[in-house]
């Protein structure tokens, strides 16, 4: 049961640094400017209602990429139950996603796709790592 937890925790852990890193492409192809702030959210949605679609496409890959990574190691981590982690690290970074959208207005089409990816991609992520079990960490 420890080493579950423990597979999850890491898995989400770096499926965030990659999200992160992934994202950080938008902040130097499109960076903020000096006064703007979160906590303004007219101005912060002005901010995001401006940004190309590629820079709403970079966000999708980064969400989709993490929760395959995610999926991926949470099920070569653990012993068992591995399809089982890869979902509740998908469930999990679903949720992070709802909040985001909450916090920040997103374009509907963007919503829609980023939702209905995460999940999916979670699941995939380990059904490779099941499938590929000859190196386990």
């Amino acid at each position: 049961m420890s080493k579950q937890i423990l597979a999850v925790v890491v898995a989400l852990v770096v499926a965030g640094l990659v999200i992160m890193g992934i994202e950080s492409i938008n902040m130097a192809r499109f960076p903020w400017p000096e006064n703007l702030s979160v906590e303004d959210k007219k101005a912060f949605a002005a901010y995001v209602k401006g940004l190309p679609i590629s820079a709403l496409v970079t966000v999708l890959i980064a969400h989709i990429t993490g929760a395959f990574v995610a999926g991926f190691l949470s099920s070569k981590i653990a012993a068992a139950n591995k399809l089982t982690l890869a979902l509740i690290c998908g469930a999990i970074l679903l949720l992070g996603a709802i909040v985001n959208i909450f916090m920040i207005p997103h374009p509907g089409w963007f919503m829609v796709v980023n939702l209905l990816t995460i999940v999916p991609a979670a699941i995939l992520g380990g059904k490779l790592a099941i499938k590929n079990k000859s190196h386990r960490f």
